[in-house]
């Protein structure tokens, strides 16, 4: 019994050690990936007001008081540029295109350097969490481009350290992506526009993941093989007398 609770946790161990790159539209697993964590959906962003968009146009002038930094708890953003300057907005979809958004009809796009729409090649989104995380995952716009995903130890542009690529992958239009790490090590993230028609995020998940971390799992099989040790030197000691 000791040796398959032992082989247990050290398959355990292999599972938690892997980084995962989401790209879904599976119920569960969007669920089982958003458990615990911060769910940003748009609607609600202190001291910001959505600029409402009946279109995907490029080079339309953003509002000021469209642009998100850091109103969110534990994030801030950017599109590159100036740090506090350049910076995505938010946009309230209308009309036609009101359903492209996954809930409510408020989502998160890129702005170009000149303060307008983005919805054209080489839009980006910078991501830095001053508290590093395990998830960063959201819904992509269905009616518009793929993107690039990049998780990385931090983000140079908001800390100024070395930054260091964990992991990365491509993701699809429609669907729920992001990229789950085994411990809370990702400080930074991007997401790069691979279309002609850059992209939306919603609902907006972030935070550290709730399996346990790879030195957990070793302190319990330790643990457990030091029980099997003194079990057997218990029944040797009593086989003696």
């Amino acid at each position: 019994m000791k040796r398959l609770l032992i082989c247990a946790c050290l398959c355990a161990m292999c599972d938690v050690s892997y980084a995962v790159v989401i790209d879904t539209t599976n119920a569960a697993t969007i669920a089982a990936f958003q458990s615990g964590l911060n769910v940003a959906d748009f609607e609600s962003v202190a001291t910001v007001t959505p600029q409402t968009i009946t279109s995907y146009t490029q080079g339309d002038p953003v509002n000021s008081s469209a642009f998100v930094f850091n109103q969110l708890s534990g994030v801030q953003f950017s599109v590159g540029g100036v740090v506090g300057t350049n910076e995505p907005a938010l946009f309230k979809l209308s009309g036609g295109i009101a359903g492209d958004a996954h809930s409510g009809t408020t989502v998160m796009g890129p702005v170009d350097f000149d303060f307008t729409t983005k919805f054209g090649p080489g839009g980006m989104i910078e991501i830095f969490f001053p508290t590093k995380v395990a998830k960063v995952g959201f819904w992509l716009n269905p009616s518009l481009g793929n993107v690039h995903l990049i998780a990385a130890d931090t983000n140079f542009a908001f800390s100024h350290e070395a930054e260091t690529t964990l992991e990365d992958g491509n993701a699809t239009a429609g669907h729920f992506v992001g990229i789950e790490r085994a411990t809370a090590d990702i400080g930074g993230f991007k997401v790069i526009g691979l279309g002609n028609n850059a992209f939306t995020i919603d609902d907006f998940s972030y935070g550290v993941s709730a399996v346990p971390e790879p030195a957990t799992w070793s302190f319990l099989v330790v643990g457990l093989v030091g029980a099997g040790w003194c079990a057997r030197r218990f029944r040797a000691r009593s086989s003696e007398r």
